[in-house]
Parts: structure tokens; C-alpha cells; sequence
């Protein structure tokens, strides 16, 4: 079946930590984190804050998906904050390669995220070869509920189709518009891991809805889509490159930021 990842960008913030764990109960096997900083997108998410407090609720991968201007300046933070998956968008950066080398050197996950309305030609096979992860974004990027493009599917299968010719390992990733009833042509057309947001945060039963999108993506290339996404399921922020620098530089950012430690202690923390 196909990898589900729940996007928190459609949970109550207000009680943040509840919907996070029953969604996690709910079954789903990874979760979204859109970083957005009001100037690639129009809206304001959260930093590393908030990724950091996640990643000590729950012990699940977690996918950041920075939707930020020059997100080389966003990797770090989000690595120390224990992104297990750092996604940027292509169109965000001149140099993909140098982020790339930058979250390998974290020993993390890396992949690069497109725009509906940006061609998958802009990827090259060098780049292909050095992701784990290509994110197609199937809907204006910036908030949730969305319909996915008419083209995401057409988009997704040429993408497979090279993928499997130049980088047989890279998972193919689809974000927005996600449900029940259209999840299993996703898969059909090469998806490897599925992102929802309303169609689990806003479901009656977020139990119920999870089984509904496990059932309908059962089929023959469910090995592969575990094995391409491995890396990423093994929770790689859980062997931090250097857990005493990582936790200074995420306590300067507390200090800076004026968190009490009542809310927020990096360097007591359990991760």
C-alpha cells in the first residue's frame, strides 16, 4: 500500500499536540510539515519550533516541507529540529545540488518539491539521481482542500517513467487534493507516498479514513514504494550528526525566540 502522510496544515493548532496524536493513532506512517514564511507563499506556518516540539510528541518520520524563499537558510534549523525529510521547492533555490549535499551532510532525506504549473523538464537527471524524494504539489501551494490540477496524473506517470530510467530509487511523493476515491489512480500512476490533509484531519473518523486510503492503494508496487521511502521510514533524526551542537544551536534559537524552557528545553529535551 501506498506510504500516507497526514499534513498538519488542516489540524486545530489551538490543541496542536491532541491532533497530532490521534492522527498518529489513526495509523498514518509519516507526517507533512509545511514551513511556510509569507514570501514564497502568502501565508505564515511555523519554524523550528514547533517541528522540534512535534518530533518530541511523536515517534514517526516526519517530512518539513519548506515552502520558504532561499530555503538554504532553512535546512540546518530544520534538521537540528529533527526533520527526517527536508523538501524544497525547485523553484526557490539556483543551486538544488548544494541544499542536496547540505542535508546528506545531516545524514537525512532529501527531495525536491514542483509547483503545479512547473515542469517536471526542469528536473535533470543529475539532480533525479541525487534525491530520495520528487514532491508533486497538485494544488496552489499555500493552503489545504484544494482539487488537484486535471494534469497531476499525466505529470506523475511521465515522471515515473524517468525515474525508473534514470533514478530507479527515487519515490515519487503527491501533495493536495488527495482522497479516498482518487488515491488508487495515484498509485496506479507511480506514487509511492500520498499526502492528506482534509481528507484526514477533516473526515468524521480519522481511523476510518486512514483505512479507506490504505485499502484502495493496496497492489504489486507496494514493496517498491517501501523500499524507495526506507530511509526516510527509519527515522534518520533519531542519530543526530552531533547531538550536543545540534541541541546549542537549537537553544540559541529558544533564547533568541523567547521561549521558556517550561515550554521548550532543547538541551534536556528528549531528542
Amino acid at each position: 500500500m501506498a506510504v500516507i502522510s497526514a499534513s498538519i496544515l488542516d489540524a486545530d493548532f489551538s490543541r496542536l499536540r491532541a491532533e497530532v496524536e490521534r492522527v498518529r493513532d489513526a495509523g498514518i506512517d509519516a507526517f507533512s510539515l509545511d514551513v511556510m514564511d509569507g514570501h514564497f507563499v502568502p501565508r505564515i506556518t511555523f519554524g523550528e519550533y514547533v517541528v522540534a516540539q512535534i518530533r518530541n510528541w511523536v515517534d514517526v518520520p516526519l517530512e518539513v516541507h519548506l515552502m520558504v524563499a532561499e530555503p538554504e537558510k532553512w535546512i540546518q534549523r530544520m534538521c537540528d529540529a529533527g526533520a527526517d525529510l527536508i523538501l524544497f521547492h525547485l523553484e526557490a533555490t539556483d543551486d538544488p545540488m548544494r541544499i542536496v549535499e547540505h542535508v546528506r551532510s545531516e545524514r537525512r532525506s532529501v527531495g525536491v518539491a514542483l509547483r503545479a504549473e512547473t515542469s517536471i523538464d526542469e528536473l535533470s537527471d543529475e539532480l533525479l539521481q541525487a534525491l530520495d524524494v520528487v514532491n508533486l504539489v497538485s494544488v496552489p501551494i499555500g493552503f489545504g482542500g484544494g482539487r488537484s490540477a486535471p494534469d497531476t496524473f499525466t505529470r506523475l506517470a511521465l515522471l515515473r517513467e524517468r525515474a525508473d530510467a534514470v533514478a530507479r530509487q527515487l519515490a515519487i511523493e503527491v501533495d493536495g487534493g488527495v482522497k479516498a476515491d482518487n488515491a488508487p489512480r495515484y498509485v496506479e500512476a507511480g506514487a509511492d507516498m500520498l499526502t492528506v490533509g482534509t481528507g484526514i484531519y477533516h473526515a468524521p473518523d480519522e481511523t476510518q479514513a486512514v483505512k479507506l486510503l490504505r485499502a484502495g492503494t493496496v497492489g504489486p508496487a507496494d514493496a517498491a514504494a517501501r523500499r524507495r521511502l526506507a530511509p526516510f521510514l527509519g527515522i534518520p533524526s533519531a542519530t543526530p550528526v552531533d547531538d550536543e551542537a545540534r541541541r546549542a544551536r537549537l537553544e540559541s534559537l529558544r533564547v533568541a525566540q523567547d521561549v521558556s524552557t517550561r515550554v521548550w528545553d532543547p538541551l534536556n529535551s528528549s531528542r
